[in-house]
């Protein structure tokens, strides 16, 4: 295991106006948005989330939301964040890996912060292309219209925190935070575990 002070931290958590909440600017409404780390080509988070993502490493995904958590208290209560919803994934695409990454960071930041969060409370409807190579316009339209929430009444009125794993321009989990605003979540925030530089 890489030494955890090795590890790009950003303390985003303790900066205002910080380059994650930024990217969201004039786009949608945030509480507050920040991510934990910095993910960066051949550094050690990016292998730590490949080994989440691609790899079962389950405990790991655990880890690095008790990580998360521990950043994340003041702002949790702070914003009176009623609970977190993790990024969906379409279900093919979880059915196949076998688990959403995003469910394991909450499940962690759970453990030390005690904010429940909700698996279903939104859901990927369309399977969409992945984002990694498409230009920010392109992710957008990529991933409008693709988010659904079945119960609204779960969300109505709350503060909800997502829980992403890598921020790259925003575009999915700003769809995600409109279909929410739009089905009546008072507010939102955002946290990934990692923003791309």
């Amino acid at each position: 295991m890489e030494c955890l002070g090795n590890l790009p931290y950003t303390k985003f958590e303790l900066i205002k106006d910080n380059v994650t909440e930024k990217l969201f600017w004039g786009r949608i409404p945030t509480s507050f948005a920040c991510s934990i780390f910095y993910f960066e080509k051949e550094n050690a988070l990016q292998n730590i989330i490949h080994q989440i993502k691609y790899k079962n490493e389950k405990k790991l995904g655990l880890f690095m939301g008790n990580l998360m958590g521990l950043k994340l208290l003041a702002l949790i209560k702070e914003h009176k964040v009623d609970f977190m919803i993790p990024m969906p994934l379409h279900p093919k695409k979880e059915k196949k890996r076998g688990y959403n990454q995003a469910t394991l960071l909450c499940k962690g930041i759970r453990t030390i912060s005690k904010l429940e969060y909700y698996e279903n409370a939104i859901v990927r409807i369309q399977h969409t292309e992945t984002q990694t190579k498409k230009s920010r316009i392109e992710r957008w339209q990529n991933v409008e219209h693709v988010f659904n929430v079945p119960n609204p009444e779960i969300i109505s009125g709350k503060n909800i925190l997502i829980i992403d794993d890598v921020i790259t321009t925003g575009a999915s989990t700003e769809a995600c935070g409109q279909a929410l605003l739009e089905h009546g979540a008072s507010s939102i925030s955002i946290c990934g575990l990692a923003h791309t530089t």
